[in-house]
């Protein structure tokens, strides 16, 4: 894609589907381009999550260990399993992303963890919803 698809972007989802295992390899070719083609305002990288879609099917074409892995060594925000059919993490990891980036925009010095690590969203507890 080109740098102006990108231009302005403060946050990034990949998401693929955990029954096709092309689509999970095709999501490091995303990321590559997402931070070859974007950075933040300080230089940073744009966060960006991993959503392993479809996590109500079975078999998974890949693991959790591999996910878990594979979202640590391309640089992700983290990663965390979805289902659009059932509606299951799509606002939690929407208000994950959306914390980072308020984060991002005030420069606080803590922040979520950009080491690509699984979010479990069953333990966060909120009532803010998107839609």
């Amino acid at each position: 894609m080109t740098r102006l698809y990108y231009r302005d972007a403060s946050a990034c989802v990949i998401m693929f589907d955990v029954t096709n295992a092309t689509t999970f390899s095709n999501s490091q070719r995303w990321k590559q381009d997402l931070d070859s083609k974007l950075t933040l305002p300080n230089g940073e990288l744009v966060p960006c999550l991993l959503l392993a879609n479809k996590c109500d099917l079975s078999p998974w074409a890949v693991s959790r260990d591999q996910i878990d892995r594979f979202s640590k060594e391309n640089g992700f925000t983290g990663w965390t399993e979805t289902s659009v059919k059932e509606n299951k993490n799509i606002n939690e990891a929407m208000r994950v992303l959306i914390e980072k980036m308020m984060r991002n925009s005030r420069e606080d010095i803590m922040s979520l963890s950009t080491q690509g690590d699984y979010i479990n969203l069953q333990t966060k507890s909120s009532s803010w919803s998107c839609c």
